[in-house]
């Protein structure tokens, strides 16, 4: 029977628990939440000899930080084509530069702190669900070496069997900088190093509200409020990702939650495992509703995105992504599933990462758009340095973020959303 719970929690040890110590009332920085971002800036603060406090209002990781599929991507949602077409060459430049140094950060990270989480710089494949997608990609190779000096390599449908076992594709792009983590190792185990280098970690403990102070002679700026007590800080981060409307007002109407939906495969053998993806990288395509896939250390096919709902039964998403699995990978058709999973992820309408301050001095990083592995630990270290005063390179700041309608939460919301991206597959 299929395991209705994340594969990386079933494969990673027994987390350390950070519940039942008493809260401060004071301290220099208050972190709200225990993601990659979180724990990220936590890690940082706390290397630099900030007084921090992480607040989780579950356990470390617990949402899309330990539900996502693993892939330490070294790039955006958008080609750096859209983005240029966004934001013009200069910006552009240095948004792709800033992912890539991103998935740089995920690597540092874990060799310095020694995090067993089972990385590897194992590169990514983007595969052209389209004909036109392959001619794009041509020229996204050409534009990827004007602006950020950065070599991707194209390979023709007549030769992709090299990278992925399937036909079903017309060409990919491989890039060779993007890896591999296993998700639930990987935060837990910056939130262990954050905590050996003086932070303090505090699960179960959910913000309420953070209020602005007036005139305080100690430098305190804020009072965050929460279930357990009310703590003084001079800074406070809010990565709290599809959830930070509800402690920013501002964004209320900006950032919305998503879900997506990931299966597991039981353990394929080495002969297939080697034959469906030779070179064992992480792998996704080009449509909207678009597929991302991996084999997990244990061998583990592990498949998700595809034209999953909220709101409808498990078992219809569950389809929906074995379906998609086995179009591009007949030989898995009669493969059992082991696992299946979901994870919430912040959005917005530009389908753009955000990070800066708000007007009232809160920072924030949120919206990584499946990107979070890579962009979420790069832009929490950032937030700390700019909390501290120290360099940092965030070219996300200042970009206006859309409205959304206030029906938000309904979950049609991101259904029809998901349903037109289907419709302008269909189209091209």
């Amino acid at each position: 029977m299929i395991k209705h719970t994340p594969l990386w929690w079933e494969t990673a040890p027994q987390p350390k628990s950070y519940t039942g110590n008493p809260l401060p009332t004071q301290t220099d920085v208050v972190v709200v939440g225990g993601g990659f971002t979180g724990t990220s800036a936590a890690l940082q603060l706390a290397k630099k000899g900030a007084n921090v406090t992480l607040l989780e209002a579950k356990t470390i990781g617990y949402e899309a930080s330990s539900r996502n599929g693993g892939q330490a991507l070294s790039c955006l949602h958008y080609t750096l084509t859209e983005i240029v077409e966004q934001h013009g060459k200069t910006l552009a430049g240095e948004m792709f530069l800033a992912a890539v140094e991103a998935a740089n950060t995920v690597e540092r990270i874990v060799k310095e702190e020694n995090v067993e989480c089972d990385y590897t710089r194992c590169g990514s494949v983007e595969a052209a669900s389209k004909p036109a997608h392959f001619e794009r990609f041509k020229r996204e190779q050409e534009l990827l070496k004007e602006v950020a000096n950065f070599d991707v390599q194209i390979i023709p449908k007549s030769e992709q069997r090299s990278e992925l076992g399937t036909d079903a594709y017309h060409g990919v792009m491989v890039n060779p900088r993007g890896g591999s983590v296993q998700p639930a190792k990987f935060v837990r185990g910056m939130a262990e190093a954050a905590v050996r280098a003086g932070a303090h970690i505090h699960e179960g403990v959910r913000v309420q509200n953070i209020e602005r102070v007036q005139g305080s002679m100690d430098g305190i700026k804020f009072k965050v409020h929460t279930e357990a007590g009310v703590i003084e800080a001079k800074d406070v981060i809010v990565a709290a990702n599809a959830w930070v409307g509800k402690l920013i007002p501002q964004f209320r109407l900006k950032v919305f939650p998503g879900e997506s939906y990931v299966i597991a495969t039981e353990p394929l053998n080495d002969e297939l495992a080697q034959t469906l993806i030779p070179h064992n990288r992480v792998a996704y395509d080009t449509r909207h509703i678009l597929a991302y896939y991996r084999l997990s250390p244990e061998k583990r096919m592990t498949w998700g995105g595809e034209l999953t709902l909220r709101g409808v039964s498990p078992q219809r998403n569950i389809n929906a992504l074995q379906k998609g699995m086995v179009k591009i990978f007949p030989e898995l058709v009669n493969t059992k599933l082991d696992y299946f999973w979901n994870g919430t992820l912040a959005l917005t309408l530009d389908e753009t990462a955000h990070a800066g301050q708000t007007s009232d001095g809160i920072w924030y990083s949120m919206a990584y758009v499946g990107h979070g592995v890579t962009l979420a630990t790069y832009l929490g270290q950032q937030m700390a340095n700019e909390v501290l005063g120290l360099s940092s390179n965030n070219p996300f700041a200042n970009l206006n973020i859309p409205f959304i309608p206030p029906y938000r939460e309904n979950a049609w919301f991101v259904n029809v959303g998901k349903l037109w991206y289907r419709v302008l597959d269909m189209l091209g």
